[in-house]
């Protein structure tokens, strides 16, 4: 009997190591996601489904993990992820959503700590790439978007 416990226990811990190990499931803002998964609807990402607005511009890709994060990834027609929002208890892996742009963001966050007025928020403005976070009794929010990636039709109050 303690042998099948132990089996079993070994097991559970290799599962959670190995999920772990896998990463992040999501597309880092400014990479693509195939084009085939636009076009079928279904994304190779945790097998989610690609959602599209009445207005046939806004496409964008939701999976809520276990902590109850949801995570949307707005796709072009093309398969390019040039927007990301996030809600929930806690900040999803924030580095893996905005991949080489972490760093600018982490940056420009930092800057505006300095000037903030007491609020949990933070606003990083450029010409290529914008961020905004908030959290307010441990809701955690945020969005972050590419300005010129951005489809016709398409405007930054579409990211939610």
């Amino acid at each position: 009997m303690s042998y099948l416990h132990t089996l079993t226990s070994l097991q559970a811990a290799t599962a959670i190591l190995s999920a772990t190990a896998c990463g992040s499931a999501y597309a880092q803002l400014g990479s693509t996601i195939g084009a085939t998964s636009i076009a079928s609807g279904v994304s190779d990402q945790l097998a989610a489904v690609i959602h599209q607005a009445d207005n046939s511009a806004l496409r964008w890709q939701e999976t809520t993990d276990a902590n109850q994060i949801r995570v949307r990834q707005y796709v072009s027609a093309n398969g390019l992820v040039y927007a990301v929002s996030w809600e929930g208890p806690a900040m999803p892996d924030v580095s893996a959503l905005l991949g080489t742009r972490f760093d600018r963001y982490r940056q420009g966050a930092s800057a505006a700590l300095e000037n903030a007025n007491g609020l949990h928020s933070s606003h990083v403005d450029g010409s290529d790439f914008v961020a905004e976070t908030s959290v307010r009794l441990r809701e955690f929010s945020g969005r972050a978007w590419l300005p010129n990636a951005l489809p016709a039709g398409v405007t930054a109050a579409d990211i939610e």
